[in-house]
């Protein structure tokens, strides 16, 4: 099975006719049938319902035609991406929401400054709606922002997810969990980012929609605090799974929500009504790239 072939069974999934395909595509429908008994026999399951009417989709086939549309669109944004790269200059002013550029690693940026020496990329970070302010005010073409997203004034594609966790020290209750549950936390002293960051709503939402305001008794601008302030016992630390992993603390069990938890996704966000140019196109499709490839267990497809 190759792409030629993913193109040609989408054709007949299109035209539902062997012979009308296969005038789309300028082969014989001779040829196009082999092409797709082929794939039938390779996977060892029927595609098609042979009729006088026509073909129609077999429930394996309805299952092959959305996974082979998402193969196609993705091979064919890397395609466009190595095409592009020589052919697009110019600036990017992007907005980055903090943590965000831990969570990808700074490498990415890098890499796109190697990758791309003709564009001119500058960053800066600022907390999560300071780095929405810097887009709707022109500060900036484009940001990576975290969720959710003001769908009014910007639009945004989801790029990544991550696991909002609570750190739990070794004496407390609830330190053997495998998942925590927000009812869990419902009497617990909470240390979290404050209100300048989305998970701080994200989580403060998620409790009241659980039935309850949570306590909390210390607000910071820093993860790497709120850890700390954890480990010496003044309270539980809500934080995110790549911080845990960067700054790993002893006896302190770092435990995931339940699915009723709060949200850390990352989009990236341009204005709403201001067409991008053609670097931002070209710099949102290299992030998708980079976050697919290299951050595999946190990548969100698009399509």
């Amino acid at each position: 099975m190759d792409t030629k072939d993913l193109n040609s069974f989408l054709q007949v999934c299109r035209d539902g006719s062997i012979t009308k395909a296969a005038k789309a595509l300028y082969i014989t429908p001779q040829g196009l049938s082999k092409i797709i008994i082929n794939l039938e026999q390779e996977l060892n399951i029927p595609l098609f319902y042979r009729t006088a009417n026509g073909l129609t989709l077999t429930e394996y086939g309805e299952l092959l035609m959305e996974r082979a549309k998402h193969i196609i669109s993705e091979l064919d944004e890397i395609s466009n991406y190595f095409n592009n790269i020589q052919n697009i200059t110019g600036q990017i002013n992007l907005a980055s929401a903090y943590g965000v550029i831990a969570a990808f690693s700074p490498k990415f940026l890098f890499d796109f400054r190697q990758k791309a020496s003709n564009i001119n990329l500058k960053w800066w970070e600022y907390s999560d709606f300071r780095a929405e302010n810097a887009i709707w005010n022109g500060d900036a073409d484009c940001g990576l922002i975290k969720g959710p997203i003001n769908s009014e004034q910007f639009d945004s594609v989801l790029i990544a997810s991550y696991n909002p966790m609570v750190l739990i020290p070794k004496a407390h209750r609830l330190f053997n969990k495998n998942k925590i549950s927000l009812n869990d936390l419902r009497d617990e002293k909470i240390i979290i980012e404050n209100s300048e960051f989305k998970i701080h709503h994200n989580f403060i939402n998620a409790c009241k929609k659980a039935g309850f305001s949570p306590t909390i008794v210390f607000e910071t601008t820093e993860l790497s605090l709120a850890h700390k302030l954890c480990q010496q016992g003044f309270g539980i630390a809500v934080t995110v799974d790549f911080a845990v992993e960067d700054m790993p603390i002893a006896d302190i069990n770092a435990i995931p929500f339940e699915d009723d938890g709060p949200k850390w996704e990352v989009y990236f966000v341009t204005k709403k009504h201001i067409n991008k140019t053609p670097t931002v196109k070209f710099f949102e499709s290299y992030i998708k790239e980079y976050v697919r490839t290299n951050i595999k267990n946190h990548y969100v497809s698009s399509n």
